[in-house]
C-alpha cells in the first residue's frame, strides 16, 4: 500500500470515529434532555396533585369531625335529641345537617379534582370517600324527620349512621394511603 492511500484510509477511519463520537454525544445529551424533561414534567405533576390531595384531606377530616357523633353511644330513651349532650357545643342538629350538606358538597368539588389529577387508584379511592360521605350526610338527614309509621325508630337510624360513618372512615382511610403510595411515585413504577 502506498504512503497516500494509507495517509486517505487514516484520514478517513478518523473522520469516522469522530463522526461516531460526535453521534453518541448527541444520542447521549438529547436523553438526559428527556430525562430531566420527564422528571420536571414528574416533579410539577406531584407537588400539583400534593395541594389537591391535602385540600381533600382537610374537607374529608372537616366531615369526619362534624359528623363524628354518629358514633355517640345510642341512649335506650331518644325521645329529645338534645338531652344526649352529643351535638357540639353551641349546635343543633338542624345546624349540623346543613354544615354536614356544606362539607358533603365541598368534599364532592374536590374529589372531582383529585379524580381528574388522577392517578387511577386515587381517583377511585377519591370517588368511593364523595360517596359514602353523602350517605352519612344522608343518614344524618334522615335523623331530623318526624316520625312516620314504618319509619325505623332513631336508635336503629342512629346504628345505621354509625355504620355508615365507618365505611366513610375506612374509605378515607384508603384515600390516605393510595395518596401517599402516588406521592411517593418516583416515576420509575407503573
Amino acid at each position: 500500500m502506498d504512503a497516500g492511500l494509507a495517509a486517505v484510509l487514516g484520514a478517513l477511519a478518523g473522520s469516522v470515529a469522530t463522526i461516531g463520537a460526535a453521534l453518541a454525544t448527541g444520542w447521549t445529551a438529547r436523553e438526559q434532555a428527556k430525562l430531566a424533561a420527564r422528571s420536571e414534567h414528574l416533579r410539577q405533576r406531584r407537588d400539583a396533585r400534593q395541594v389537591i390531595y391535602e385540600e381533600f384531606i382537610d374537607a374529608a377530616q372537616a366531615h369526619a369531625d362534624l359528623t363524628k357523633l354518629l358514633l355517640a353511644p345510642v341512649p335506650e330513651e331518644l325521645s329529645d335529641l338534645q338531652r344526649m349532650r352529643i351535638l357540639p357545643q353551641g349546635m343543633d342538629l338542624a345546624t349540623v345537617i346543613s354544615e354536614a350538606k356544606s362539607l358533603s358538597e365541598k368534599l364532592s368539588k374536590v374529589s372531582t379534582r383529585v379524580q381528574l389529577a388522577g392517578p387511577k387508584d386515587v381517583s377511585t379511592a377519591a370517588a368511593l370517600v364523595d360517596e359514602k360521605s353523602s350517605d352519612v350526610y344522608v343518614s344524618l338527614s334522615l335523623m331530623a324527620l318526624p316520625a312516620y309509621p314504618g319509619m325505623p325508630s332513631l336508635a336503629e337510624q342512629w346504628r345505621e349512621g354509625a355504620m355508615r360513618y365507618v365505611d366513610f372512615s375506612e374509605a378515607r382511610d384508603n384515600f390516605f394511603e393510595r395518596a401517599r403510595i402516588a406521592l411517593d411515585n418516583d416515576g420509575t413504577k407503573k
